[in-house]
């Protein structure tokens, strides 16, 4: 018995073949037989009864064949719409992130698994509970922000909260929330925690370490400093040049020292969260005039020209003097460190607006583009300042950011390398109180 395949011919083909036949055997009849006494009325009626048969079975095959593929195609859809749902629901349920539904007010409709683990309670109970009531942030006036953003249709995204829980266990958690309307035309929310207990503690033992160790610190490095200083004192007509060198030297490093320790106490403050403002009456220009005396000495060694605009409408403000002290003090200081031999900077402060703004400008080496969004994060420095001057611990602009936004304010920057910076610190006039000698 053969096992070669049969073969098999294309519609098209088939159509042909069964032409050729078909019209093969009407040449034959009208070959041998004579037609010339048939009805052609009849005759003409029979073809056309018979192209109605064929056509009515053609439509009833195509229909059949259509009903088959569509059939099967609904079937999969319903199962594949079901499949789609269930698959929504073990997600919804088992997903390791938090996620609740809540009315506008903050009341719990739905919680899946995490969200009854994240809170303490049991799956009956969560129901009926008011989220927001569970919820708290480092100021209880940005939690009521936040609620009405979202009752005014606007998404919020990874803030971080303190979840009051009912074991009293410490927990937070970056909270993500936004409002939809679901089917039945109620406006609910989806509110998601993401659980950062673990390393909210880590960051607040490593902060606590680090301000525990500026502080021990303090004490050794003061010591030096003094020891230094009265060996510079005493007879220094004892020493020769060479150990005048090495003790300004040691005086210097020590300086150096100090100030790395107190940038460090500064960021751990900020990070924890400890650094409360003491507001009181601060002489602006006087506050600027005395920075620049400090810093004079690096100034007048690169012959910088330094160049003052400050707006006399303004003598003093209610401010903390300590956080304006090293808001201005940090962005002159890199301004003459990255300025050039003969270079020139502009300090001053003026009223824009509601606005109070501290500008510092200067022609040093500016920022490259690809730095220019880090620029602000903690120990970062450019690459042309790392390769320039190594010298720095890349913690002064995270101080200024630190220290502006305490004061509600925002610090803004322009910067083209090899051509120059300037520094904008915009600080809102209802967080500073200024006067005037009018």
């Amino acid at each position: 018995m053969s096992n070669s395949p049969q073969k098999t011919y294309t519609p098209l083909s088939q159509a042909v073949i069964v032409f050729t036949v078909l019209f093969t055997a009407l040449l034959s009849l009208a070959f041998f037989f004579d037609f010339s006494d048939i009805d052609l009325g009849g005759l003409l009626f029979l073809v056309s009864f018979l192209c109605c048969v064929f056509i009515a079975k053609d439509t009833y095959d195509i229909s059949k064949v259509s009903e088959n593929i569509v059939v099967p195609q609904k079937t999969a859809e319903k199962s594949t719409a079901f499949s789609s749902e269930e698959m929504y629901t073990q997600l919804y349920n088992n997903s390791p992130v938090p996620y609740i539904i809540i009315t506008l007010d903050g009341v719990i409709k739905s919680a899946n698994t995490a969200a009854v683990r994240v809170f303490g309670v049991t799956q009956k109970s969560i129901k009926g509970i008011n989220a927001f009531e569970k919820l708290k942030t480092s100021d209880e006036a940005h939690l009521d922000f936040l609620l009405e953003k979202f009752r005014s249709g606007v998404a919020i995204g990874d803030e971080m909260v303190f979840i009051n829980r009912k074991d009293n266990r410490e927990s937070w958690a970056l909270l993500s929330l936004f409002s939809f309307t679901d089917a039945w035309g109620e406006k609910i929310g989806l509110l998601t925690l993401v659980d950062i207990t673990k390393q909210k503690k880590a960051e607040d033992a490593k902060s606590e370490f680090v301000s525990l160790a500026s502080h021990q610190l303090r004490t050794p490095i003061a010591g030096m400093k003094w020891s230094t200083e009265l060996l510079q004192m005493d007879n220094p007509e004892s020493l020769s040049d060479r150990q005048h060198k090495y003790i300004d030297r040691l005086l210097e490093s020590t300086q150096r020292m100090a100030i790395l320790v107190d940038d460090f106490l500064r960021v751990s403050r900020f990070e924890l969260g400890t650094f409360q403002p003491e507001y009181e009456e601060v002489n602006l220009t006087q506050l600027c005039e005395d920075i620049l005396v400090e810093q004079s000495v690096r100034a007048n060694q690169k012959k910088i020209e330094v160049n003052t605009f400050f707006d006399p409408d303004i003598t003093t403000i209610k401010t903390d003097p300590n956080l304006m002290r090293m808001i201005i003090t940090n962005i002159y200081t890199n301004a003459v460190k990255y300025t050039k031999e003969a270079g020139t900077i502009h300090l001053g402060f003026g009223k824009k607006d509601d606005d109070l703004i501290i500008t510092v400008e200067d022609n040093g080496m500016g920022i490259p583009p690809g730095d220019q969004d880090a620029i602000f994060s903690k120990l970062f420095r450019a690459a042309n300042a790392m390769r320039n001057i190594p010298d720095g611990t890349g913690l002064g602009l995270y101080i200024v950011k630190e220290a502006v936004s305490v004061l509600r304010g925002q610090v803004t920057f322009t910067s083209t390398e090899d051509i120059g910076t300037t520094f904008e610190v915009i600080l809102p006039l209802d967080a500073v109180t200024v006067s005037s000698d009018d």
